[in-house]
């Protein structure tokens, strides 16, 4: 049920209108792909591919901080539910920081608390620790978020 890129498998690229398909795979010594020779064909000449990949195509670096659930249950007061208490029910991966991420080069003109939407990931919001040399961005909302999971 994979949607992505493969030798066998074209995908398309989202707002781009072509799809790309791998013709050859070049390796180095170690057998790690370096290099993808691929063919890319107008959307409305070929068929529709089974995946979209999102792409930027003027990328700048961002840092993106991913917050989840602060608490591992839904009542961490409950001495019923976490019977150590609420400090015993913190979620130690609540905050995972990806320092070197690529975003659109429209986002270098935020502004503090501006709000985006990135695409398939969440609602993020300009953090205070952005400088003038290093844009952050907090997910306020996940887009896969379910609260009904402990």
């Amino acid at each position: 049920n994979y949607k992505r890129l493969t030798l066998s498998q074209p995908v398309g690229l989202r707002y781009a209108n072509v799809v790309i398909e791998v013709k050859k795979v070049i390796e180095d010594k170690e057998g790690n792909p370096v290099e993808l020779l691929a063919e890319c064909r107008p959307l409305n000449e070929v068929e529709k591919p089974k995946g979209f990949i999102h792409w930027v195509s003027e990328p700048v670096v961002v840092e993106v901080r991913l917050y989840e659930r602060l608490f591992r249950h839904k009542a961490p007061e409950d001495p019923n539910e976490v019977p150590g208490g609420f400090l015993s029910d913190c979620n130690l991966d609540s905050i995972r920081v990806i320092p070197i991420a690529l975003a659109d080069k429209h986002l270098l003109g935020a502004k503090l608390y501006d709000k985006f939407q990135f695409e398939r990931v969440g609602f993020f919001s300009v953090d205070p620790d952005t400088t003038c040399d290093r844009l952050v961005f907090n997910r306020t909302v996940s887009l896969k978020e379910d609260t009904a999971k402990n």
